[in-house]
């Protein structure tokens, strides 16, 4: 879904670099013993103005961060593309020294419009080579219209090889390298959209006629055409991490373990959401599969869209975000990838957790997890729970909810039907 917005940056990142830590404790690509929460993550592959001073530091407030660098972007801030990326990038972790910094790319689809010149060159290697996805009819095929002129791709090793025995997934990751990221080494995380089955019948095999979405053979083809890309980019940089968004859970034998994260994009707040269409424990399973079905340091992102003066909604969303170990996400609806609204519960460090994702709900159906400097509830039901939550508890003291958040002393809460709160000890 992401490619609808940022389908011109075709990109990949590259990191080799000195040791970076993982966001939230852990060396990069090492188990975390000491993760510490909240764990934030932005999006903000919208607006490009990463030169701005303003806007690098609110970027730089969350752990981890997600760009959407396009070929040639340069905005005035250094003399050549490949310098003014690096100096944004390097920016944001002089600020802070342990986020993580990653970079937009996908395979599956690609543009196809003469006027976009940042990615031209990737549109006459696919009409050349022979590499977008056509029907029995011969035609490209879009997903659809709402992406423009974005088109799939055969990723699968049914199309042909190139003139040095290539296909698209090597030639795409070896050419946003070569162009972009190989002078980078301050990047962490190559982020991959649309880690997900195939969307449109087509004839992936070149038999002239159009195998079906669910076929075996073309579910097994576009698992290794993701895995035949990922293998290369970890040929070209065995320190980077991957990051899928996805729309499944990854659970299938070729994807699983084998990418180190993955972005649950819009599991909240949409019509089209997991939670909208099939419920709060749809959404939960979905996000703890994919907690499981990556490897460590697993930066599975909880990401949800909504309205930043929407605090009930945003309670609801974090808290639930925080039953897990993953990192939240909040996009604000109006301007999508392209801010990092703030809120009063991301300034209180709620340290450690003292207990693992909980299994099963607390008390009258409200979920609890602890935590060394607080507690978090959730009540997914859509009627209001009251509950007891011992001595030793206030409400945080805000000011952009003050009458939820009024920093009282409390023993007993009522939440609200789909609400959560964050309990400081």
């Amino acid at each position: 879904m992401l490619n609808a917005i940022l389908a011109a940056a075709v990109l990949f990142l590259a990191s080799t670099g000195g040791t970076v830590l993982a966001a939230g404790g852990g060396t990069k690509g090492e188990p975390e013993t000491t993760a510490t929460f909240p764990r934030l993550m932005g999006m903000n592959i919208g607006a490009k103005n990463y030169e701005s001073a303003a806007y690098q530091a609110a970027m730089a407030k969350l752990d981890v961060v997600i760009l959407g660098f396009y070929r040639g972007w340069q905005n005035g801030y250094a003399a050549t593309p490949t310098l003014a990326m690096r100096k944004a990038v390097q920016a944001l972790k002089a600020i802070n020294p342990k986020i993580l910094v990653g970079q937009y790319t996908i395979l599956g689809a690609a543009l196809d419009d003469p006027n976009d010149t940042a990615s031209l060159d990737v549109q006459t290697k696919l009409d050349a080579a022979n590499w977008w996805l056509l029907n029995a009819a011969k035609r490209k095929v879009q997903y659809t219209r709402e992406f423009g002129t974005t088109w799939e791709v055969n990723v699968s090793t049914w199309a042909p090889q190139d003139a040095n025995g290539e296909r698209w997934p090597a030639w795409i990751a070896e050419r946003n390298y070569k162009v972009f990221f190989r002078d980078i080494p301050e990047l962490d995380i190559v982020f991959l959209d649309n880690v997900q089955n195939p969307r449109v019948a087509a004839d992936w095999n070149l038999d002239g006629a159009d195998e079906p979405l669910n076929s075996p053979a073309v579910l097994a083809a576009n698992y290794a055409g993701h895995v035949a890309e990922w293998n290369r980019v970890r040929q070209l940089l065995p320190r980077v991490l991957l990051v899928g968004n996805t729309d499944n859970d990854l659970g299938n034998p070729e994807w699983k373990g084998r990418l180190d994260g993955g972005l649950l994009e819009g599991i909240m707040g949409e019509i089209w959401s997991v939670e909208t269409r099939a419920g709060w424990p749809a959404a939960m399973a979905r996000y703890r599969a994919v907690m499981q079905n990556t490897r460590a340091p697993k930066i599975v992102g909880f990401n949800v869209h909504g309205s930043p003066v929407d605090y009930r909604f945003f309670r609801y969303a974090y808290a639930s975000c925080l039953l897990d170990d993953g990192y939240f996400s909040f996009s604000d609806k109006a301007v999508m990838y392209s801010s990092v609204p703030w809120f009063d519960e991301y300034d209180f460090k709620l340290g450690q957790a003292l207990s693992g994702p909980p299994a099963a709900a607390w008390s009258q159906g409200v979920w609890r997890r602890d935590f060394q400097n607080g507690v978090v509830l959730v009540n997914p039901a859509i009627v209001s729970r009251k509950v007891t939550v011992g001595s030793g508890l206030r409400r945080l003291a805000g000011t952009q909810d003050p009458a939820f958040n009024d920093g009282a002393v409390v023993s007993q809460v009522t939440l609200g039907p789909k609400d959560g709160i964050v309990l400081r000890r």
